[in-house]
């Protein structure tokens, strides 16, 4: 997963919020409503907000699809390649999906970049940190695509050592018959997949509800 520090995210916004409610803001903004560059942090607003939902719904389809996975391991199939099989089907729809929502994501993470030049410091402050918001989301979901493509099941030879590429990934291999216990680490890798997924979730949400003290905060001045 990205390292992102979320904590320092959380306080350049807040502090970013309270620089809109300072009175010289709101007269700068108030006076300058009608320039290009104020429209251009505004329409950022609204297109942090649109990025913010994809994002959760992309968060919501791997949360989905990571318990269809931990069921598909979990099932009754007597035959042992049965489940492996219905697994890997489950992992590419998901896959597939997560792909689609990225490639979303980062066109939207190129319109309105570079977008910087403007005379009030404060309003230059918010753009910027609406843009660090813009690439800190885009790298949650970027983390969450790299999550689903790890294969959680895979070989390795039964005279090899034992390889981690991840926390996430697994190898348990014997004369080229997946066991049991491929399958047991594999649903525990999931689990722990799962709790990384919430905690995004988390921060994806204290990400909007300030998302959304900003855009009310610049509406509030572009229309009184």
């Amino acid at each position: 997963m990205a390292q992102i520090n979320f904590e320092a995210l959380r306080n350049l916004h807040d502090c970013a919020n309270y620089l809109l409610h300072l009175p010289e803001t709101v007269e700068s903004l108030s006076h300058h409503r009608q320039e290009k560059r104020v429209e251009e942090v505004s329409e950022a607003s609204l297109r942090m907000l649109d990025i913010c939902n994809v994002s959760k719904d992309v968060i919501f389809l791997v949360k989905h699809n990571l318990q269809d996975l931990q069921l598909t391991l979990r099932g009754n199939e007597s035959d042992i390649n049965e489940k492996i099989a219905a697994y890997n089907r489950y992992r590419n729809k998901l896959r597939k999906e997560t792909l689609k929502c990225l490639n979303c994501l980062k066109g939207m993470k190129k319109d309105g970049e570079n977008r910087s030049g403007m005379a009030e410091q404060n309003l230059l402050f918010v753009a910027e940190v609406l843009k660090e918001v813009r690439m800190a989301i885009v790298s949650m979901v970027e983390s969450l695509f790299s999550l689903v493509c790890i294969p959680w099941l895979e070989r390795r030879s039964s005279k090899g050592p034992l390889s981690l590429s991840s926390i996430f990934a697994t190898r348990s291999y014997c004369n080229d018959i997946w066991d049991e216990t491929a399958v047991q680490s594999a649903s525990t890798r999931l689990e722990a997949a799962e709790i990384a997924v919430e905690e995004l979730e988390i921060e994806l949400e204290c990400i909007f509800r300030r998302l959304i003290q900003t855009r009310v905060s610049l509406l509030n001045i572009l229309t009184n």
